[in-house]
């Protein structure tokens, strides 16, 4: 990111201007210098806010990178790039096998289907659900070990009656998939669940706790958020709701991956107590494109990374 020509010069001049006014006396003099501080200390704030957003945007890169290296590094051995979707007469074949073979099949259902449904991680703490990796690519420390939630293989055959080349019913699939899913023996148990706008969240609700039983979890997203309606741009909204749950529950939520046009659309959306997964949906909606969220638990820093996408068009 480079820093902005314009906000520099302008905190240049403002500081020069401060020295300038040590030329005047009394209240002329005083008045300045308190006008060109003030302009010192807005300035201040900007490029500090820039740099956070830098430093958020690296972390979700390298959050990227990590993910995409990983699976590029096991393909060959056992884990498909993207899953896999084919039309056999009235039947639909769909294969995944990834870490989380449960989303990597919501995205080809996305690219297929046009559906846009979105995607939330259980936390993963026990052994039973992880794999490690010793030695990954990215890690110089040749000590380093690395978890990864331990999906594999996932199939599902599920009906679509119409003509070739047309959606079968998004409802019915999807809860056809979510329950093949928890019959599985991939990590994680989830729900579908239908919002108040007619979209779909795939929500991790449970997975094995420490003692190696499946026990129900708190479901980040369901908390209750107050945030005061007021034009932000995109990405301060989003950042702000990631902030409350984090200072809420103490677990961290990082904005990862998103389009930087996120940080110049603008949008108001607000209210009390309202759910936080409906203010992410009203704050994406707001921004007139169509969106979905990834949020992904990372086992090692036990936090999670949400990744806001564009669709891809069908």
């Amino acid at each position: 990111m480079v820093w902005p020509a314009r906000s520099c010069f302008t905190l240049f001049r403002a500081s020069s201007t401060c020295v300038e006014a040590k030329e005047l006396t009394g209240d002329d003099a005083q008045f300045k210098v308190r006008e060109n501080w003030r302009r010192i200390e807005k300035k201040t704030r900007t490029l500090k806010g820039l740099m956070r957003m830098r430093i958020w945007f690296l972390l979700g890169l390298c959050a990227l990178a990590l993910s995409v290296s990983f699976s590029q590094t096991m393909a060959d051995g056992k884990y498909l790039n993207r899953a896999l979707i084919s039309q056999a007469g009235q039947t639909v074949h769909l294969s995944a096998n990834d870490p989380r073979p449960l989303a990597q099949a919501l995205d080809a259902l996305q690219r297929e289907y046009g559906w846009l449904v979105n995607y939330e991680d259980p936390r993963y703490l026990s052994k039973l659900d992880l794999v490690e990796v010793t030695n990954p690519p990215q890690q110089r420390n040749s000590n380093s070990e690395v978890h990864y939630p331990g999906g594999g293989a996932f199939n599902l055959d599920f009906p679509n009656e119409v003509a070739p080349k047309s959606s079968p019913d998004e409802q019915t699939t999807l809860q056809l998939l979510v329950d093949a899913y928890n019959r599985s023996n991939n990590p994680g148990r989830f729900e579908l669940r239908k919002s108040a706008d007619q979209k779909f969240d795939v929500v991790g609700t449970s997975a094995h706790d420490v003692t190696g039983n499946i026990s129900q979890q708190e479901v980040l997203l369901d908390l209750p958020l107050t945030i005061v309606e007021r034009q932000r741009s995109t990405l301060k909204t989003i950042d702000l709701i990631c902030l409350q749950i984090t200072e809420r529950t103490h677990t961290k939520v990082t904005l990862g991956v998103f389009p930087m046009s996120l940080q110049a659309t603008m949008v108001k959306v607000g209210g009390t107590k309202i759910p936080a997964r409906t203010l992410l949906s009203r704050t994406l909606n707001a921004t007139g494109r169509k969106f979905v969220w990834r949020m992904f638990f990372d086992p090692d820093s036990k936090s999670f990374f949400l990744r806001c996408m564009l669709a891809h068009p069908s």
